[in-house]
């Protein structure tokens, strides 16, 4: 009886450390970590805030991903700007953040994900500075999938829309 649950328990393990450098190439477009198991359909319990309603194409801007309690920690991550479907602009992360690095999903930083780190640098707020292109006009949102492990994830969590002017 407890071999199956066992067995479970080492498949998910499994998976979780083989992401453990970040999101998959095959995620870019649908944002769904490829774990032996289903998203949270629960309410979120993180959100994603902006230092800015509207920014000036070209120019930077802060976004925020928190945890609402002390025990909602970050463990895995992805997050990208989206105008609907399509996904536009850059992402500068520091090379020494202890838990984000950036990645490819066609433009070389329109990507945030996670990297291989140590369960104490889970953090319950992480902040990157985000550049739309300089020729961009229309309206984002800010979309992520955001894992507290490698058992319960949230896909599709989304900001308050942001205007990029001109």
């Amino acid at each position: 009886m407890w071999f199956p649950s066992f067995a479970m328990i080492l498949v998910v393990v499994a998976y979780a450390e083989g992401y453990s450098v970040g999101a998959p190439e095959s995620a870019c477009k649908d944002m769904i970590p490829r774990h032996p198991v289903p998203p949270q359909k629960i309410a979120s319990p993180y959100i994603i805030t902006t230092s800015t309603k509207e920014v000036k194409a070209g120019s930077s801007m802060q976004v925020t991903i928190s945890g609402k309690t002390a025990n909602d920690t970050i463990r895995g991550i992805m997050l990208q700007a989206r105008a609907g479907d399509k996904i536009v602009g850059t992402f500068k992360v520091d090379p020494n953040h202890p838990l984000a690095q950036t990645m490819n999903c066609g433009v070389d930083g329109d990507t945030v994900t996670h990297k291989k780190h140590e369960h104490k640098d889970d953090q319950q707020t992480v902040t990157f500075t985000w550049t739309p292109p300089a020729d961009f006009n229309d309206i984002i949102k800010f979309r992520a999938t955001i894992a507290l492990n490698g058992a319960v994830f949230w896909v599709g969590e989304e900001s308050a829309p942001i205007k990029v002017t001109q």
